[in-house]
């Protein structure tokens, strides 16, 4: 039996180890996916016993996205880019590292590309997420300018300044930013990249004012749990086109699926035992 898992700290609310040994399932593969929790100090120690067991690989998620990169022993350029590994595949005791987060956010944003291309867009944060996302916005939707609404100003600036290469125009807003509402109006796409309106704080919305939302935009929320948060029901209600975040949780899970055993996740089969689990 060839064995993967997610690591992260903490880990227990991933719906990862249910998505990928169905998928296993479904496609009668003898392998074991489970969720373990890694704390920071141990991460080295870690990697090292997936390394000596031969597991067939993992997937990384918070706070080890980063830090996971230089005890690795290859890198794949996407995945350098972003300053970021979400999957990591054994191949004969060497260690590579991807990020499939980036499949997971041109999926999701695919059936929009003509309302984003060469248009502007808000970012809601600057961490691990968001880095995925101004990948995709940058290189392959080719968008004309992101605006971050950030709690971290110096993160979302040395975010900016890693794609300073591009045709991209950035700008950079603190949270409470009176010129927030203007700048909103002025975008096609509006992308939390927090945990802002994560379960249990489905109540909360990363944004003050649901009014600020139009029919003219593309919300899209990177967060499953719950499957419609907050910001994505207000802005139903204010006719934007919505997309939620389970549509890129699977994509990136099946790029990590495909990378460690050659074959296709059945994606529609998932969504529906996802859907399902995140129903109750």
């Amino acid at each position: 039996m060839k064995h993967f898992a997610v690591i992260g700290h903490p880990i227990g609310h991933s719906l990862s180890p249910l998505m990928h040994n169905t998928a296993f399932k479904l496609n009668n593969l003898n392998c074991n996916y489970e969720a373990i929790d890694i704390e920071p100090t141990y991460l080295k120690q870690a990697v090292s016993d997936f390394r000596n067991q031969k597991w067939g690989g993992f997937n990384v998620t918070v706070p080890h996205k980063e830090a996971i990169i230089p005890l690795l022993d290859e890198v794949v350029p996407e995945a350098r880019a972003i300053g970021a590994v979400n999957t990591v595949v054994n191949y004969n005791n060497k260690l590579m590292g991807y990020n499939t987060d980036i499949r997971g956010v041109e999926q999701s944003l695919q059936q929009f590309r003509g309302s984003i291309q060469d248009h502007n867009c808000i970012i809601i944060g600057s961490g691990g997420a968001a880095r995925s996302v101004v990948y995709v916005l940058v290189h392959i939707f080719k968008i004309k300018e992101i605006t971050f609404i950030a709690l971290l100003p110096e993160q979302a600036k040395t975010l900016a300044n890693s794609f300073k290469d591009s045709n991209v125009q950035f700008q950079i807003l603190a949270s409470t930013d009176k010129t927030i509402a203007n700048r909103i109006k002025e975008c096609s796409l509006i992308v939390n990249a927090t945990t802002v309106g994560m379960y249990p704080n489905i109540h909360e919305s990363p944004i003050s004012d649901a009014q600020w939302i139009s029919k003219d935009h593309i919300v899209f929320d990177v967060i499953y749990r719950p499957i419609t948060t907050r910001l994505l029901n207000e802005s139903k209600k204010n006719g934007a086109r919505t997309i939620g975040g389970l549509e890129m949780f699977i994509q990136q899970g099946a790029a990590a699926f495909e990378l460690w055993t050659g074959k296709k996740m059945p994606c529609e089969k998932i969504k529906d035992v996802l859907s399902k689990e995140l129903e109750v």
